[in-house]
C-alpha cells in the first residue's frame, strides 16, 4: 500500500473514531437529559394531582375513603394534558372529566390517556388507589404528601423515557435521524480534509524522492524552491547540499584525474624524449645524461609516492600509533635533517618553542607533517625569505604556527591550498619536484589527530599556517 493511501486511511479512520465517539456521547448525554427532562415533567404533573388529593383528604377527615370510591384515575385525568407527557400532533385535545365516572371518562382512564402508571399510598405504605402493575418495579417516582407537617401518604410515577407515538418520541427520533446526518456529512468533510492534508504533507516528500532518483541517476544538479521551516523543509535543503556535494565531488575527482594525468604526462614526456634522443644518437649517454634520467624518475617516484600517501590518508588507511610524546623534540629531529637545506636556499628561520609540551600523537606522522609543512615553506618562500615556526599550548591544545615571507596568496584562495593537486596562476606556482598533495595529506594527519588546520596571509607577506591539537586524544 503507498504511503499517501496509508496516511489517507489513517487520517480518516482516526476521524471517524473520534466522530463516533463524540455522537456517541452526544447521544447519551441527550437521553439523560431526555430523562430528567420527562422525570421533572411528572414531578410537576404529581404536585399538582397531590394538591388535590390533600384538598380531598381533609374535607372527608383526614380518609382516602372518597378518593378510594372515584379512583385515582380522575385526578390523574385532570391534568394529564397541561403537566403530563406531550401529546402527538394529530391526537384529539381531551376533555378534562367532572363528577363521577362514566363508560366515556373509563375509556379516558386508560393508562395511555392519563400519563403513566400511578398509585397513591397511604401513611403505612399501603396501597389506596390506582394502577397496581408496575408496584413492584423499583424504579419510580415518589412525592410525599403532607397535612400540617404530618406525612398523610405517598404518590408513586413509573414514568417511560419516551412513549410510543408520543411527540416525545418523534422528537427522539429525529435528534437521532439528525445527528446521523450531521455524522453522515462531518464523515464527508472529514475524508476531503484528509486527502486535501495528505496531498499536502506528501507534496514535499514526493519532490524529495524525485530529487534522490535524479541523483541515482547521477543527476547532481538540484533546487528545491520552497519556504518550509519543519523538519520537510530541512530535509530537502540536506538533499540539496548532498546534490551541492556530489557535484563537486565530481568536477574535483574529473579535475584530479586531469592534474595526476597532466603530472605524469610530463617526467614520462621528458624520459621519453631524452631516451629517444640517446637511442637516435643525438646525445651522447654521459653522466650527466644519466642525473638528467635520474631526476625525472625520482620526480616521478615522488609523484606516486604522494599520491599513494594521499589515498591511504582519505580512506583511513595510515596507521597510527598515538603515544605521549613532546611535540617539540619531533620538530627538532626535522629541523636537524633540514636545517641545512633552509640555509642553502638563503632563507633566515626563526624558531620558538616552549619546553615540557605533552602530546597523545603519532611521532611518525608529527615529523610527517612538519616536513610537508617545511617542504611546502621552503619551496614557496623567494630569496632572501623569512621562516618563522612557533609551538606553544593554549588551554588544553598545542598550537603550532608555520609562517613564510612573500609571496602570498589572498584569503579566498587559501583554503583551496588544501585541494589535491592545486594549481594557482599567482607568484606561488610549483617551483619543483611538488606535485601539490603535501598539505593536503597534512590536513588528513590532523584530522586523523582531531585537529584543525587553516591557512591565512601572514604579516610577513607570505602563508601562515595555523594547526590546533588537543593533548589529549578523544576515544573515537
Amino acid at each position: 500500500m503507498r504511503l499517501s493511501n496509508k496516511l489517507f486511511l489513517s487520517f480518516l479512520g482516526l476521524t471517524t473514531l473520534i466522530l463516533i465517539a463524540t455522537l456517541s456521547l452526544a447521544r447519551w448525554s441527550f437521553e439523560r437529559g431526555f430523562l430528567d427532562f420527562i422525570s421533572g415533567q411528572e414531578t410537576q404533573r404529581l404536585q399538582l394531582v397531590a394538591d388535590d388529593l390533600i384538598t380531598e383528604y381533609s374535607a372527608a377527615g383526614n380518609s382516602w375513603i372518597k378518593i378510594q370510591q372515584m379512583g385515582l384515575d380522575t385526578y390523574l385525568r385532570q391534568h394529564f394534558n397541561t403537566r403530563g407527557p406531550l401529546q402527538a400532533p394529530n391526537e384529539p385535545r381531551r376533555p378534562p372529566p367532572n363528577g363521577r365516572r362514566s363508560p366515556e371518562q373509563n375509556e379516558f382512564s386508560k393508562p395511555k390517556d392519563i400519563g403513566p402508571p400511578t398509585l397513591l399510598y397511604d401513611s403505612a405504605n399501603n396501597s389506596v388507589s390506582g394502577d397496581i402493575r408496575f408496584a413492584q418495579q423499583a424504579t419510580y417516582i415518589s412525592l410525599p404528601l403532607y397535612l400540617a407537617n404530618e406525612k398523610i401518604g405517598e404518590l408513586r410515577s413509573w414514568p417511560k423515557a419516551v412513549s410510543e407515538g408520543s411527540l416525545a418520541s418523534a422528537f427522539s427520533k429525529e435528534q437521532l435521524w439528525t445527528s446521523m446526518v450531521i455524522g453522515l456529512i462531518c464523515l464527508i468533510c472529514a475524508g476531503f480534509m484528509s486527502w486535501l492534508l495528505t496531498q499536502v504533507l506528501l507534496t514535499p516528500l514526493k519532490q524529495v524522492l524525485s530529487g534522490v532518483s535524479k541523483l541515482s541517476k547521477g543527476e547532481y544538479k538540484l533546487h528545491f524552491s520552497h519556504q518550509r521551516k519543519d523538519e520537510l523543509g530541512q530535509l530537502m535543503d540536506d538533499v540539496q547540499n548532498l546534490s551541492n556535494v556530489l557535484d563537486k565531488n565530481r568536477s574535483a575527482k574529473n579535475r584530479w584525474f586531469a592534474d595526476i594525468s597532466h603530472e605524469l604526462r610530463t617526467p614520462l614526456t621528458i624520459l621519453s624524449g631524452e631516451i629517444d634522443a640517446l637511442k637516435a644518437g643525438i646525445r651522447p649517454f654521459d653522466h650527466q645524461q644519466l642525473e638528467s634520467l635520474e631526476q625525472e624518475t625520482i620526480r616521478l617516484r615522488h609523484l606516486v609516492d604522494d599520491l599513494y600517501q594521499l589515498s591511504l590518508s582519505d580512506i583511513g588507511g595510515l596507521r597510527y600509533q598515538f603515544a605521549t610524546i613532546n611535540p617539540s623534540d619531533c620538530l627538532a629531529k626535522v629541523l636537524g635533517t633540514m636545517g641545512r637545506t633552509i640555509e642553502d636556499k638563503g632563507l633566515s628561520l626563526k624558531v620558538e618553542c616552549q619546553q615540557d609540551l605533552s602530546l597523545v600523537a603519532d611521532s611518525q606522522r608529527l615529523e610527517q607533517l612538519f616536513v610537508n609543512l617545511l617542504n611546502n615553506a621552503l619551496h614557496y618562500t623567494d630569496t632572501p625569505g623569512r621562516i618563522e615556526i612557533s609551538l606553544y599550548r593554549q588551554q588544553h591544545n598545542i598550537i603550532i604556527e608555520i609562517n613564510d615571507s612573500a609571496p602570498g596568496v589572498n584569503e579566498t584562495e587559501c583554503e583551496l591550498l588544501f585541494a589535491p593537486l592545486y594549481r594557482q596562476d599567482a607568484a606561488r606556482t610549483r617551483r619543483s619536484s611538488g606535485a601539490g598533495l603535501g598539505l593536503s595529506i597534512c590536513r588528513n594527519i590532523v584530522e586523523a589527530h582531531q585537529g584543525q588546520i587553516k591557512a591565512l596571509p601572514n604579516s610577513l607577506g607570505g602563508i601562515g599556517i595555523h594547526i590546533e591539537l588537543p593533548s589529549t586524544r578523544e576515544a573515537a
